[in-house]
């Protein structure tokens, strides 16, 4: 409700933050199958954290951040950080989670924060997840492993075949039992754990010197920060990678109605499932370089993980890793769409911003989003389908985690509007300032830096990515905007057909 002064009335505004809330973070909802909705407990949250973070980003970008940095000690200074700016943003989302404990993520953040003018962050954060989340593209780094698992060369259209009915099967699952797919999901967990711990043991068993293939373990390590690019913009699109590899530690803020207790578990399950990763992480980047040089890892590919340990343990587990790999990436994959099918049906559910709003929203049997997916696996398909294939894993990586620094922030400045409209409204968490002042200075810097370079790659230019996610956040505008003028013309016809 607006005041005579024209200011949204505060009470109104605390209202929209903690509406249908509780002080046990429970929903007060009208629909009686409320409860039986939250089926995610503490360890499925923290697998449904953990499952999205481990899984294709880890398995295949590591050559091309070695390549564009050039050094272990460069690489291994990129993970730390990204890290330390993974537990920075998952801060600040636990107190917006806590503040509102319901379903959608930054959806919900941005549609409290902006609620002027009506519609256009909702808008633009649907653009974003539907046309720059890329969800699906995961299933390139599948369908390289399958082919390579058993050992088949093949040309680039039998890819992008097999990556769409990866797409087409995971669907298919969600869609039939939502039961099962939690299960799957929390099963091929523990298959990422595996592979990781694989890589450690690669490591590991390498680090002595006695394998005649590798003569000389951790050589990158002992000067680790010899050969290191002097290029800003080449730091930048590795950061992008790395931190397109920590992406994952929100996703229990999409499905928060389906958490028991979500505000407690979002905090324990956030903070546990990215220190496990986050110290995996680290083991397994340590592994690469003792078993490979920086020049070795920087021409292995997407298949870096099947092609390390097989150089230590033989073609046997070449094979063996390359179908972990494979599931891993599944997993992955699995895991993403499950929480953006969701927030895609509240998008077509509120009708007014989708066209085919209905179609879109339609729920099947099991509970879970259907046509939903058709969204969610849009944009992913169009690029496998146009992008060179060789390049499309990286190209779609940057672009997304380019769009991703745009929406964090809008969030981060959403959350200090909130906090000043706001001044006596009873945070359950409040992370502290400097937090978030870090986190919004390393946005602003992956928003900037990768324009301060503009020198053309061996085919697609560094800025390439940049550009286009910015062109597709424009193009929201225009929608926005076209969808306004149609309003107000319909609004204009009614009345003037009333008289």
């Amino acid at each position: 409700m607006a005041t005579a002064s024209g200011q949204e009335d505060p009470d109104d505004e605390r209202d929209l933050l903690l509406y249908h809330d509780r002080e046990d973070g429970e929903r007060t909802s009208d629909d009686p199958n409320d409860a039986n909705d939250r089926h995610l407990g503490l360890m499925s949250t923290i697998f449904l954290i953990t499952n999205r973070m481990i899984g294709t980003a880890i398995f295949s970008t590591p050559s091309s951040i070695t390549a564009s940095v050039g050094s272990a000690g460069a690489v291994l200074a990129l993970w730390v950080l990204g890290l330390i700016l993974s537990y920075c943003g998952l801060l600040i989302w636990i107190e917006l989670g806590s503040l509102m404990p319901r379903s959608g993520g930054e959806k919900v953040y941005l549609e409290a924060a902006y609620p002027r003018p009506p519609m256009l962050v909702t808008i633009i954060f649907a653009v974003h997840v539907i046309f720059l989340g890329f969800t699906g593209i995961g299933s390139v780094v599948v369908a390289e492993n399958l082919l390579l698992a058993v050992n088949v060369s093949t040309n680039d259209m039998v890819k992008r075949g097999l990556a769409l009915a990866v797409l087409a099967s995971i669907a298919v699952i969600h869609i039939n039992s939502r039961t099962w797919s939690v299960r799957i999901m929390n099963a091929l967990a523990s298959v990422k754990i595996l592979i990781l711990v694989l890589i450690i043991l690669a490591g590991v068993r390498a680090l002595p010197g006695d394998l005649p293939q590798i003569p000389q373990p951790a050589s990158g390590l002992r000067h680790p920060f010899a050969g290191s690019s002097r290029t800003v913009s080449n730091y930048t699109q590795a950061l992008f990678k790395i931190l397109a590899t920590y992406q994952g530690w929100s996703n229990a803020a999409y499905v928060l109605d389906e958490v028991k207790d979500p505000r407690r578990t979002l905090k324990v399950a956030g903070i546990l499932g990215v220190a496990i990763v986050g110290v995996l992480y680290t083991m397994a980047n340590v592994a690469y370089f003792i078993v490979a040089t920086p020049e070795e890892i920087s021409q292995t590919g997407v298949t870096v993980v099947a092609l390390l340990i097989g150089k230590v343990f033989g073609d046997t587990m070449r094979w063996l890793t390359a179908i972990l790999a494979a599931l891993s990436s599944l997993g992955n994959l699995m895991t993403a769409s499950y929480t953006m099918s969701r927030v895609v049906r509240q998008f077509a559910q509120e009708g007014r911003i989708l066209p085919g709003g209905s179609f879109f929203a339609a729920t099947a049997s099991s509970g879970s989003p259907s046509w939903a997916f058709l969204l969610v696996f849009l944009s992913p398909t169009v690029m496998i389908l146009f992008i060179p294939f060789g390049e499309v894993y990286n190209f779609l990586l940057d672009m997304g985690q380019y769009a991703v620094a745009i929406i964090n922030v809008l969030v981060i400045v959403g959350l200090l509007l909130i906090r000043q409209r706001n001044p006596l409204l009873q945070h359950p968490f409040r992370v502290w300032n400097g937090v978030i002042y870090v986190f919004l200075a390393t946005q602003v810097y992956l928003i900037v830096t990768p324009f301060t370079s503009i020198v053309a790659g061996p085919s697609l230019p560094p800025w390439l990515s940049s550009l286009m996610a910015i062109l597709v956040f424009l193009g929201a505008g225009v929608y926005w905007y076209g969808t306004r003028v149609g309003l107000r013309k319909r609004r204009r016809a009614m009345v003037e057909g009333a008289i």
